[in-house]
């Protein structure tokens, strides 16, 4: 199976986050890129290697300024089950999340969500 079919597979199967994080690490991903605007990913894999996936959608507007609570909001919403993947990126949007990055390898693992004017990180358990 390819590195595309393998994080397809990953999103297929998870659980919850923790879940598909760890199953990407497990295909190799160490860190991916998400354009709230745009849904372009990029996952960085070992060795510089890089794996591209983008969809056609319609530019989703963001809101100029970051709102950290708004953020966390979505984010818990996603957690338990209240939104699925679109909406949280509908509400990413609102919150002003330009783009998030999640480290899914080493000490340290987390995402961070970026907007103007602030961030906000959160470590990913297990």
């Amino acid at each position: 199976m390819n590195v595309a079919a393998t994080i397809q597979q990953a999103y297929a199967t998870a659980q919850n986050y923790p879940d598909l994080a760890q199953k990407l690490a497990q295909a190799g991903v160490q860190s991916y890129t998400v354009d709230v605007s745009s849904s372009i990913i990029l996952y960085q894999l070992a060795e510089g290697e890089t794996e591209l996936h983008s969809q056609s959608i319609s530019p989703r507007v963001i809101a100029e300024a970051f709102d950290q609570e708004l953020t966390i909001k979505a984010i818990r919403d996603n957690q338990q089950g209240k939104t699925d993947y679109p909406q949280f990126m509908e509400d990413m949007a609102t919150a002003g999340v330009r783009f998030y990055c999640a480290i899914l390898t080493g000490v340290n693992k987390r995402v961070v969500y970026v907007g103007i004017g602030g961030l906000y990180e959160e470590l990913i358990p297990g």
